[in-house]
């Protein structure tokens, strides 16, 4: 099978205007995180960087190269005394850490376009099962399971692009409850 050679960081600027890139370094650590997800992965002969796997069990899509942004937020219960500056902050609860991937799937050699990889991405947005994040960042910010609950998924248009690829936003949040206990 022949190998489609594309330069990955600049088709993430095509798509994506603004992103930001890693410096290289001269010795990438490839040890993963608390679930052992690769910093690095090969990919059709390649190295690449930041691998997300999304899966449910009965379907998976795997991006080579992404960028994931995580953001967390905090119940904070704020008392204001008398005769103070200021208030007394008592946290609450730490809430659900988001997580924004963004990604270019690519078709392989031979085909036009990205159509599966685009149909299993439905298909875990759709699905009622619970989806898994494999990603070194990701696993540092969950701590008990790699359960998530996609969101929002978006597939920009790509008028005058190149068809092979096919950017996508996906957004998910974390899902740690697995049971609850009522009295």
């Amino acid at each position: 099978m022949p190998h489609i050679v594309t330069n990955l960081l600049e088709l993430y600027k095509t798509y994506f205007q603004g992103s930001y890139t890693v410096q290289p370094k001269s010795e990438l650590d490839t040890s993963g995180t608390r679930f052992d997800a690769p910093y690095k992965e090969q990919y059709r002969g390649r190295d690449v960087f930041l691998p997300v796997r999304l899966t449910n069990g009965e379907t998976e899509v795997y991006v080579p190269c992404a960028t994931l942004r995580v953001t967390g937020q905090k119940t904070v219960v704020r008392t204001a005394v008398a005769e103070r500056i200021g208030t007394v902050k008592e946290m609450y609860n730490v809430g659900d850490y988001q997580f924004a991937i963004k990604g270019v799937l690519i078709a392989p050699a031979g085909k036009t376009a990205p159509d599966d990889d685009m149909y299993h991405l439905r298909q875990l947005f759709e699905s009622t099962a619970p989806v898994q994040l494999i990603n070194a960042i990701s696993d540092l910010f969950m701590d008990e399971s790699r359960n998530v609950c996609i969101t929002d998924i978006e597939f920009p248009e790509v008028e005058g692009k190149e068809l092979r690829c096919r950017p996508f936003t996906l957004t998910c949040e974390s899902d740690v409850v697995n049971n609850l206990i009522m009295e």
